[in-house]
């Protein structure tokens, strides 16, 4: 036998082994008191021996529905849940919970044992496998619509290359080339939020940026009698940022903010605005605005949610998701605010940066030219 567990010292070492699992565990009677706790159970909800299991779920009713301390009293065998229980910190945690009995000389069962593991990051990785096959799923069908566009405009080109009707073989390229930028969209909103990215910190003029971003969609809300309007602040001259950053994070505001307006059948007129303004800490703020659907009240605590999509099987989150982790790498914040059937505002944040000698550094290599570090 192990000279370091022997019968003289057993009485000590089961104790201790029960505060060093990293589960939450109590011993109830059949009044579900707890009549021990390890510490973990202690520290992480802050109640002590002689209450009872309601404390801890918060429960007004005598027992907590499909309780498994009380199953194990009636017929003696393990049973488990799961559960969602509120921390001393008011941290909500997802526990599955499991309950053993405790017997006597006699056989008779005296007590019952309940381990709590903590689930959350299983729970959490579940519902994010969820939204990703959501996600796929929702992809697909625009691919499988996008493709059909693909098809139609190669039908209207090859119908007009037979009949030599110039207009026709235009309008049908049209076609082929708007359902091929729709694709190669999607395509690098994948690869960015797929893979780590080094930004590619430089001084740029965000108006510049931005106006780039207006003439890309200007003719694209006009299709849909959309006015697309600029209101910029002449002050936001030269900052630090990510030039192609800075674009995905404007364009898929822009892009969501048409679709707001396109959904909206209830008004006569459209209007997106994109507007600039620069703080007195040197902080820069540009804001994308629509007159569109608005955002419901059910919906305002998933919108940064990974692959979140108010647009049904249309929209893949993509965009959200691509603008979520720019903001991050230039360590700022993207929020919004929104009154359904009025419109939304999204407002990035890009708080005041030094260009370091890593970034100079990144930048000489992308325009090929030498660092001035020192080797």
């Amino acid at each position: 036998m192990n000279r370091q567990f022997t019968e003289s010292n057993r009485d000590h070492f089961f104790p201790a082994v029960a505060e060093a699992i990293p589960c939450f565990l109590t011993v109830q009677d059949r009044n579900r008191n707890v009549l021990w706790s390890n510490s973990l159970y202690r520290n992480q909800f802050g109640l002590t021996e002689n209450h009872s299991c309601n404390d801890l779920c918060q429960s007004k009713d005598d027992r907590c529905s499909d309780c498994p301390v009380e199953k194990t009293f009636q017929d003696g065998e393990v049973h488990g849940r799961e559960a969602a229980i509120t921390t001393k910190d008011g941290e909500r945690i997802n526990l599955m919970i499991y309950s053993s009995p405790l017997h006597d000389e006699t056989g008779e069962i005296t007590a019952v044992v309940q381990m709590g593991v903590n689930i959350t990051s299983v729970k959490d990785m579940q519902k994010q496998l969820i939204l990703l096959g959501q996600t796929v799923a929702g992809m697909a069908h625009s691919l499988k619509n996008i493709m059909m566009g693909l098809d139609g405009g190669i039908y209207v080109v090859n119908r007009g290359l037979k009949d030599k009707d110039q207009k026709e073989v235009s309008e049908g390229w049209e076609m082929v080339l708007s359902n091929f930028d729709k694709i190669s969209k999607i395509v690098k909103d994948i690869l960015y939020c797929s893979k780590d990215r080094q930004p590619n910190f430089q001084e740029v003029e965000p108006n510049s940026v931005i106006r780039e971003v207006h003439d890309l969609f200007r003719e694209t809300a006009g299709r849909y009698g959309i006015s697309f309007k600029l209101d910029l602040d002449e002050s936001v001259t030269d900052a630090v940022m990510d030039p192609d950053g800075l674009h995905s994070v404007i364009s898929n505001l822009v892009t969501n903010a048409i679709d707001a307006c396109k959904m909206d059948l209830w008004k006569d007129e459209h209007l997106i605005e994109l507007r600039s303004r620069k703080r007195l800490n040197g902080t820069i703020v540009i804001e994308v605005a629509d007159n569109g659907t608005g955002i419901g009240q059910d919906l305002k605590d998933q919108v940064f949610e990974d692959f979140f999509s108010s647009k049904g099987d249309k929209g893949t989150g993509l965009g959200l998701m691509v603008t979520q982790k720019v903001m991050n790498e230039h360590g700022g914040r993207i929020t919004f605010r929104s009154r359904p059937g009025q419109g939304t505002t999204f407002v990035a944040t890009f708080p005041e940066r030094k260009l370091e000698e890593s970034d100079t550094a990144i930048v000489n290599s992308v325009l090929g030219e030498p660092s001035t570090k020192d080797p």
